[in-house]
């Protein structure tokens, strides 16, 4: 008798992946410790405080970023999906290890951005990160678990993207050694590479 695989539908997987970067975002907002403000303090006492946390600032804009575009690749991505299999449910899961570290390294980089050491975990986490969802949406095509009318042009976009941003997130974990502000420009241009689900969106309704 001839055995059929169960296909596994996409939507608890969908709903825990989007409760879980809820959270991690949460987590890096709260990293932001405002400081005491003395109830007569005059207006540039309270900017030369709130200056002081400029860099947490900083560093949760580049964060928020980040996890602003895995959310919503990911969500493109689960849209462009068939089905699912148990081995993409540990692939999306080792995703999301990874980007619950970024609070933490998040962290480290509003506290230490001008040190080598702390621009490269941070690097790592991204390289990380980055290279899992690379591997789980490798996986996916391997597996031919993308819906049959997705076109292949996006799929070889997609591709490049993740290659350019792996070259640049590697290049970040040694550039900081060189200065420190080659890194951390390098974070807030890669999430710009991302900026594209609506145009698979499109070309998935014009093909169907």
């Amino acid at each position: 008798m001839k055995k059929e695989k169960v296909r596994i539908g996409t939507e608890r997987i969908e709903f825990f992946s989007d409760a879980v970067i809820a959270i991690i975002i949460t987590l890096m907002v709260l990293e932001i410790k405002l400081p005491k403000i003395d109830e007569d303090a005059t207006s540039a006492q309270i900017l030369h405080q709130l200056r002081a946390i400029l860099p947490n600032i900083f560093a949760f804009t580049i964060s928020f970023m980040v996890m602003g575009v895995y959310w919503a690749n990911h969500h493109q991505f689960f849209k462009a999906i068939e089905h699912m299999d148990w081995k993409l449910l540990w692939y999306n899961l080792h995703f999301l290890f990874w980007c619950s570290l970024i609070p933490l390294s998040t962290s480290l980089l509003a506290e230490h951005y001008d040190k080598p050491v702390i621009t490269t975990l941070y690097g790592i986490n991204m390289l990380a990160s980055s290279g899992a969802f690379g591997l789980m949406h490798r996986h996916v095509s391997k597996s031919g678990l993308f819906i049959l009318h997705l076109s292949p042009k996006i799929l070889r976009r997609i591709k490049r993207v993740n290659i350019a941003s792996t070259i640049l997130y590697v290049i970040s974990i040694f550039a900081g050694f060189i200065s420190v502000y080659i890194p951390i420009i390098i974070f807030a241009m890669v999430p710009a590479f991302y900026f594209f689900p609506q145009i698979v969106e499109v070309e998935m309704e014009e093909t169907q």
